[in-house]
């Protein structure tokens, strides 16, 4: 089957076997996120003409984007007909099936993260090859891991996941690409294209049923609160009283206009919270929530507003627990 692929955005020196092995995973990846950009389609009651948009951008949109800023053009998902042929299958396969439960869920994160792991290293190899820098590689393989994933919610307008969702996405996909720069540099390529994956495989998975997450700052500002303590008298004895009147009307009147914080619009996850706690993203296909659940939830989230963090008002994800 792949007597025609090309491996050579791999790095320089690698068995063939195993850049054979990696090519094939390669494509099993364009074949996996063509079924999940088809199954996002499906929930969002796309026709068909959908489906294989979104099939195609989450297959290879990271592939693509990458080529294109590091001039390797045309881009080697035009070149091989593999990609685009898989992307096609796998929007068929989701146009036809309706993947969805728990089940799903695990095959799908896991697949994810092993693609995620192989694509971060191509990336980064491909830009290495490119004569790209050490971090400009490292961005090319987050790019190449990761692009598919943020244009198909650009898309189906949604703020991408990564962005606000604090699973771990990026930070394998960064040790990945680190992973297989250092160890090629030190003169072992074959081991930086098997390991590197293995890494990032093995953080994100970890990551998942640990239930690490990626800090989010909401309303903590921890600079604010060290300085605040020894500096704060500065401004209560020397800031004129009318200044300091007109500063905290100012303030007042900022906080009160919704257009001054773009945080008021709540998440999914936002949501998911008040219906189930901070229990983590795996247990949710494991229950169903009334309409009366939901519609409950996202008053809270919305309409409630007695405190960020508070079982009143939008509930979130600790930024960091020990």
């Amino acid at each position: 089957m792949l007597t025609g692929y090309d491996i050579g955005v791999y790095f320089e020196g690698v068995d063939d076997s195993v850049g054979r092995i990696i090519a094939a995973l390669d494509l099993i990846g364009v074949f996996l996120n063509a079924v999940i950009g088809g199954t996002v389609a499906r929930r969002m009651k796309f026709d068909a003409v959908g489906f294989i948009v979104l099939a195609i951008v989450s297959a290879m949109a990271g592939g693509v984007i990458r080529d294109a800023i590091i001039g390797a053009t045309p881009v080697n998902a035009l070149r091989d007909p593999w990609y685009i042929t898989i992307a096609l299958v796998g929007a068929l396969v989701a146009f036809l099936a309706n993947f969805r439960g728990y089940g799903w869920e695990l095959v799908r994160f896991h697949g994810d993260m092993i693609i995620l792991g192989v694509w971060s290293t191509t990336g980064a190899a491909a830009a290495l090859a490119a004569g790209v820098s050490y971090i400009g590689c490292v961005f090319m393989g987050v790019l190449t891991a990761t692009g598919g994933m943020v244009i198909r919610e650009v898309l189906i307008g949604r703020i991408p996941r990564i962005l606000n969702d604090q699973q771990m996405y990026v930070v394998p996909a960064i040790a990945g690409a680190l992973t297989a720069i250092a160890i090629n540099e030190i003169g072992y390529p074959t081991v930086a294209l098997l390991g590197a994956p293995l890494v990032a495989f093995t953080l994100g998975t970890v990551a998942y049923w640990a239930k690490w997450y990626v800090p989010a700052s909401g309303d903590s500002a921890p600079v604010n609160t060290w300085l605040r303590a020894p500096f704060g008298w500065l401004g209560r004895t020397f800031e004129p009283r009318k200044f300091r009147q007109w500063r905290l009307a100012k303030e007042a009147a900022m906080q009160a206009d919704p257009r001054a914080d773009a945080g008021m619009f709540p998440s999914k996850g936002e949501v998911r919270d008040q219906l189930q706690g901070p229990a983590g993203a795996d247990e949710l296909s494991a229950q169903q929530w009334s309409q009366e659940e939901f519609i409950a939830a996202l008053y809270r989230v919305y309409v409630d507003e007695s405190g960020r963090g508070t079982a009143g008002g939008w509930a979130r994800r600790p930024a960091a627990e020990s």
